[in-house]
């Protein structure tokens, strides 16, 4: 992967709007993912990885559908849920041990169950063949969607894979986004963000980036609904002509396509 390019910060230290970037003319599309509830259905290796803990402590299993709405929040949204589930108190030091449990145990069994989701090797496929740019921006650590990539034989598809420790910040802070583009080779005015969350919806907003929302993944809220720029139940929609139409002078109204 090629070396991070300065990001441009306000004073605050996030990164600015892309609308105060310089951006080469005529870039190809960079069509940034989130991973986990929308490229890949991972939620039932985390599940697993959760009810190795909670065997631990004698605390009774939780199903997957439970456990799915929480599966994007990381290890420790989906500790405390199942602790306040059981009705049991979970100190920091608890929680803090747990944690590590919950890691150890899911990168040694990453990919046992975890699948992409229906149509979306076609979906990759389609993007490529049409000259896109195509990147990871996950709040997932580096190492670890790396790895899970790899384990799927996707890894070589994506310019770049960026996680919760690439950069000093990450989603919804819009350094996490502004830098996974960059670091793909793109360049912000001809990016679009694909996820599943709130969390990837304000990314994109924050980077003044038009935004997917797939409806299939963990936690597609109200919000998420009302602020994303598109909506999908299904990849076999997301085509080379709903990127160029999101990024187009008229791309407010692709909403209503």
């Amino acid at each position: 992967m090629s070396a991070v390019r300065p990001i441009p910060l306000d004073a605050s230290g996030l990164a600015r709007s892309r609308s105060i970037l310089p951006q080469p003319v005529g870039s190809r599309p960079t069509v940034v993912f989130d991973l986990d509830g929308t490229l890949v259905d991972t939620a039932p290796d985390l599940a697993a990885s959760l009810n190795h803990c909670l065997r631990r402590v004698d605390l009774p299993p939780l199903a997957l559908a439970d456990v799915r709405p929480h599966a994007g929040h990381g290890a420790q949204a989906m500790l405390r849920e199942a602790y306040r589930l059981a009705a049991r108190p979970l100190s920091a030091e608890e929680l803090a041990e747990q944690t590590r449990c919950f890691l150890a145990h899911y990168e040694a069994h990453i990919a046992d169950e975890s699948q992409v989701f229906p149509g979306g090797v076609a979906m990759l496929d389609r993007l490529a063949a049409s000259g896109a740019r195509l990147a990871v921006c996950t709040n997932k650590t580096e190492r670890l969607a790396v790895r899970l990539l790899e384990e799927l034989g996707l890894a070589q598809r994506f310019a770049a894979i960026c996680g919760a420790d690439t950069f000093p910040a990450r989603k919804p802070d819009p350094i996490h986004l502004l830098g996974t583009i960059e670091r793909a080779g793109g360049c912000a005015t001809s990016a679009v963000m694909v996820g599943d969350t709130d969390t990837d919806i304000r990314a994109a907003l924050a980077a003044d980036t038009p935004s997917i929302l797939v409806l299939f993944g963990y936690d597609p809220g109200e919000a998420a609904r009302a602020d994303a720029t598109r909506t999908l139940d299904r990849f076999c929609d997301l085509t080379p002509t709903l990127v160029d139409s999101l990024l187009s002078p008229n791309r407010i109204q692709a909403k209503a396509l």
